[in-house]
């Protein structure tokens, strides 16, 4: 289901545990014109953040590591210094509420799973382009 819409190759990073949830956004995204990369846990996607930073990434607070809200805290710091940050969204098992008793502050966006991929990818698509606006 390829939006049309223009991505111009936009790269975004997957930071998901669940080999089936990885599976579904990598198609969704992909065939949607975005470039994917994937980790399974935390400490790999902060070194993957740490060499490239992608324009968008999608971050299980669940991660088996434990260290999806180590991702934020990356993010949330990478863009209180002033750096170039992606746009995120976060997914997680837990609802809203929950997950910001929890983990404080998300971000601008949260999704609870289960959620629809194509849904997500239109997520990520208004924001980049809200970025590129402005």
């Amino acid at each position: 289901m390829n939006t049309g819409r223009v991505n111009l190759k936009a790269h975004v990073l997957v930071v998901e545990d669940d080999r089936s949830v990885r599976r579904m956004l990598r198609f969704s995204l992909t065939d949607s014109g975005f470039e994917v990369d994937e980790v399974d846990n935390g400490v790999g996607a902060i070194q993957k953040l740490e060499s490239n930073t992608p324009d968008a990434v999608i971050v299980d607070l669940g991660l088996a590591d434990g260290r999806g809200a180590n991702v934020l805290d990356w993010l949330h710091h990478r863009a209180d210094a002033g750096e170039g940050r992606p746009v995120w969204v976060v997914v997680s098992a837990l609802d809203q509420d929950e997950a910001m008793k929890r983990y404080g502050s998300l971000g601008p966006h949260f999704i609870a799973k289960p959620f629809d991929p194509w849904k997500l990818v239109e997520l990520i698509e208004n924001l980049l382009e809200k970025r590129l606006r402005g």
